[in-house]
Formats: structure tokens, sequence, C-alpha cells
């Protein structure tokens, strides 16, 4: 056994209290990759962020895609999973939620400062103590705890570590309180005239904690005011939004959250279908509106990607980066459950949610899931095309019927997925390509929703961008090869970056041309003036719109 295995273990066998389970999480989030969202108490509904959305995920699930806030990887009210002990009192977890995310979002800062007390760099500490020494700081500057918090940290590093990291703790925090007192707490250098666009960068990035080459990109991209307000849209508490079920009201839906002491309104985007909660997330999720199916947590961005879609009853739609769900949900309540819809994500095992929610808003008899990666799909799909058009017979397995998810794809039962797959045959007609509408709601960096995903910001490199723009492109003339003459191609990302969003669809046009053509949405869509570019893209920023960030193009077949 390692020492991080020893110091986890001893912090997961230790009772219940909220300094020690905010630094369980920390190190979860720091050494084995989870998400702040999801151990800082995520409500479980789906979803970030996308929540997968990185260059990893993507080589290994290619088609996953679903932004951050709709999986329960990426949202942050507390009252959800937990690692270790589980803390019974509300105000213990919001604690939790509180210094893990607060000290996630601002750690990059945070590290200036204890670098400057300790006199050397976080790095070359134990990651134990790093992680406490952040979150005492923070508890110290940020939430305005009291001096006397000071011990819990040194008993806590005693505990964990040894009475060496104790000391460390204790020296340290000390220095930090007395910084406070006389107003000599480091603070990082503010941007100043006549610096380079790198120099301006790294001091906006150091002061708003965020990496360097981000802000680098944001400054050249939306010009410094703009980028002033998305840093600090990024480091504020962000609000959540609920999509109703079909036949809620919204108005009675916030009266009745009121009730609960929560503070909620109709979104101003879709007024009809969203609301937004302002205070009181706790209470909603206690009060079992999310389990019982009268709601789910999803951002009104991504809401606004299934109104750009548009789909119409008795169509046959694609949702090609489905899993967990969220957007294949709301097609299927904008359906009526009148038409078809197959749900493909290349793992199986992002499926079984969505399928059990299939189940439970019964809609069962329209949405079909398929493990399948696009990429092999649409190579599945032109062979079998070929395949007919010389008489030799069907290639693959494009039409679904073993694979189509309730159990079926790579890897699964297939003698029972087939016998599965025959049984539902009697209800339904199962077809596969082409589809009238697809949408590819691409793997991408997730910067829209960095608000939500306060740890995504440090995941993230300019090489993994690269690789996810050239995977976009794979994915896109993948389904383009699915889409009927005449039909439409949706391409949406929870990213903010050129490259992902406009550059990609430039691309594709050019690839393209003559074939695909970008078209603004119907006016009958309802999407709002303001969410939309010149072009006719949907645009969501989340400094001018309050939501996620999110880009969406409408593609247009030739037919």
């Amino acid at each position: 056994m390692d020492d991080m295995e020893r110091w986890m273990q001893r912090l997961a066998s230790m009772p219940a209290a909220f300094r020690s389970v905010a630094l369980l999480q920390l190190l979860r989030i720091e050494q084995e990759g989870a998400f702040s969202g999801l151990v800082g108490g995520a409500p479980a509904v789906a979803q970030g962020g996308r929540g997968r959305s990185g260059a990893a995920a993507a080589s290994s699930a290619a088609t996953a895609g679903e932004e951050a806030e709709d999986g329960a990887d990426d949202e942050e009210p507390g009252g959800g999973r937990q690692a270790g002990p589980q803390l019974k009192d509300p105000r213990d977890r919001r604690a939790v939620t509180e210094i893990v995310n607060g000290t996630t979002r601002w750690r990059r800062r945070l590290d200036f400062t204890l670098t400057a007390l300790c006199g050397r760099p976080l790095a070359e500490l134990d990651p134990p103590l790093a992680a406490l020494l952040r979150m005492g700081l923070y508890e110290l500057a940020e939430m305005k705890t009291p001096a006397h918090v000071i011990n819990e940290y040194v008993e806590l590093a005693k505990r964990v570590m040894h009475r060496g990291a104790g000391a460390v703790a204790n020296a340290t925090l000390r220095n930090v309180v007395r910084g406070m007192e006389a107003g000599t707490l480091p603070q990082p250098p503010a941007p100043a005239k006549g610096m380079t666009l790198v120099q301006a960068a790294d001091a906006l990035a150091l002061g708003a904690s965020h990496p360097t080459w981000m802000v680098q990109g944001w400054l050249q991209q939306y010009g410094p005011a703009a980028t002033m307000a998305l840093l600090q849209r990024n480091n504020v508490r962000p609000s959540f939004a609920l999509r109703l079920a079909p036949g809620s009201s919204a108005e009675e839906t916030c009266q009745r959250l009121a009730e609960l002491g929560a503070k909620a309104r109709p979104s101003r985007f879709l007024p009809q279908e969203f609301i937004v909660v302002e205070e009181g997330m706790q209470a909603l999720l206690a009060s079992g509106l999310v389990q019982r199916g009268e709601a789910q947590v999803q951002d009104e961005a991504a809401g606004l990607v299934v109104a750009l879609l548009d789909p119409q009853q008795g169509e046959h739609i694609l949702d090609a980066c489905a899993a967990p769900g969220g957007k294949t949900l709301f097609v299927a309540a904008r359906m009526q459950g009148r038409g078809s819809i197959v749900a493909m994500d290349a793992a199986s095992s992002r499926l079984a949610a969505l399928r059990e929610t299939v189940r439970r808003q019964g809609y069962s008899s329209c949405v079909r899931m398929l493990a399948r990666d696009l990429r092999r799909y649409a190579r599945e799909a032109a062979a079998a095309g070929e395949a007919a058009a010389t008489g030799r017979g069907a290639a693959g397995d494009t039409q679904g019927e073993a694979a189509a998810a309730d159990g079926g794809g790579e890897g699964g039962d297939q003698p029972r997925a087939a016998a599965a797959a025959a049984q539902r045959q009697q209800q339904y007609e199962w077809r596969g390509p082409p589809f009238d509408r697809v949408l590819v709601d691409a793997p991408c960096s997730g910067t829209g929703v960095l608000a939500k995903r306060a740890d995504l910001r440090w995941r993230r490199t300019p090489q993994q961008v690269e690789q996810l723009v050239a995977l976009q492109a794979q994915l896109l003339d993948a389904a383009a090869s699915l889409v009927a003459p005449g039909g439409l191609l949706v391409y949406s990302t929870c990213s903010i970056e050129r490259a992902e969003n406009e550059d990609q669809v430039a691309a594709f046009l050019a690839r393209h041309d003559g074939v695909f053509a970008l078209q603004p949405p119907p006016a009958a869509a309802g999407l709002p003036a303001d969410c939309l570019s010149g072009d006719g893209c949907l645009t969501m920023l989340p400094h001018v719109h309050g939501t996620d960030g999110a880009f969406a193009a409408r593609l247009r077949r030739a037919g």
C-alpha cells in the first residue's frame, strides 16, 4: 500500500465530519479524476460535462458528448452522493459543497498565496497537506471562518499524515491570519498597461484562477471586457434549471417550490418548459420533485439545442451522442412520444440509466438505445446500402435489432438481445438510417460549463482541444451520411471555443459543399433572437445569457 492509499483509507475510516469528508473528496478529484460536482454532492439526475467532454473520454467512447449540465457528474448543489463517511446534517453537506467547489475553483489563486507563505510551491508538498492548506485558506479568507478553525486543520493533518504535517499546517495558516489582520496577505498582481497579451492573460488568469492558455484564447476571441465578465461568471455560485414534465405549469411549480422555501422563476428562454432555481436547491431535491419524474435538472442552454433541432411528431430521429440522455428525453417530450428516436452512445453502460428513465417516463414505445460508435455505425450503414444496391444482401447490423439498446450492443448477451428485440418488434417497426434529423452533441472541451464543473478548468489542455476538434470532425462526417435527403443535421457543444464551434461548422460545410448548408431556425421553433448569432447559430455565453455556454448549428441536407 502506498502513501496515498494509506491517507485515503484513514480519511475514509474517520467518523463523519465535514472537513475530513471535504478533504477526502478533494483528493478524489485530484488523484482519482472524480468530478467536483459529483463528490461535492450533485443531484443524481443525468447533466456538464458533458460531463465527459475530454480527450480521454473521447478516445474510449467516441460518441459520448452530452454536456455537463445533463450529467450527474457536473451539478453543484449538495445533498447527493458522497465519498466515505455520510453526513446526515444538511448544514454539513452544504459546508462540504462550499469547501470542495470553492477550493477547487480558486485553486490557482490559493496556491499563489500559500506558496508565498510557505516559501515553496505546493506541488512539493504531499497531496493531503496541500489540499488541507487550500481548504484552510479558503475557509479563513473567503468564508470568514474564525481563526480557531486552525486547530481543526492541525488535528486533521496529524490524524491523516503525521505531527510534522500538523506543524506545517499550524505555521502556514497562522501566517494567513496574521496577513489578513495586517492587510499584507499575498495577492496576485493585477493586469497593467504595457503588458503583452501573454502577460495580461497570465495576470488575469492568476487573479481569477483559470489556466493562462484558456484566458489568452478568450482575450483573442472575445476581447478584454467580455473575458473579464466571463471569468467573473465562472467564479460565482451557478444557478440551476429544471425541465418540467409535459403538462406541468411553470408558474404553479414555482409557487409550490416557494412553499418549500425555494426561490424559482420561469425560464426567460423556454418559459413553458423550464424553471430556474435561484435559491433552495437543497429543499427542492429533498422534496422528491426530481425523483418522482416531475422535473429533470437540465440547463436552459441544453433545452435550446433541442428547440433548434425542432423535432416533429412522426419523424425518425438519431441522437448520435446520447448518454446520459437529457436531450433524448426532451426530444421525446417535444414529439409527445409520437415518432421514433434512436439514442446511440459508444458505451452501453452509459445507456443503462437512460433506459430506465425512458421506461419510467413512458417513452419506451418511441425511444430505443443503441450501443455503437457513431463512426462504426456510419460505416456499417454505408456497407449495408452498397450491398443492398448490388443485391448481395445486408452487411453489418445497421438496423440494430440485436443491438438496439435494451441490453444489446457490443459485448452484450446477443441471444437475449435478439429475443428481446423480436418481442419488441411486435410493438413498433424498428428502423435504421436514413434519419429525418440527426443530433450530434459532440465531445468537447466543456469550457461553457466551468461555473458548474469547477475542476474542469484544471483538466483541459490545448492539446486535448486539438484532439477533440479532430474527433468532432470525424463524428460530423459520419453523421452526415445518415441524414436523409432534405433532412437536418444539428451539431452542438457545451464549448465556447471558436475552434470547436464556428470554425468546425465552416470546415464541415467546406468538405460538404453543395450537400449541406447552414440554415437558421424557423420562427415557429421559438428561439429568442438574442440567443442566435447573425447566421442563425445558437450561441449561449455564460456572462451574456446567465446559462451554461453552448453552441449549435442547423445543417440542412440538399434534397
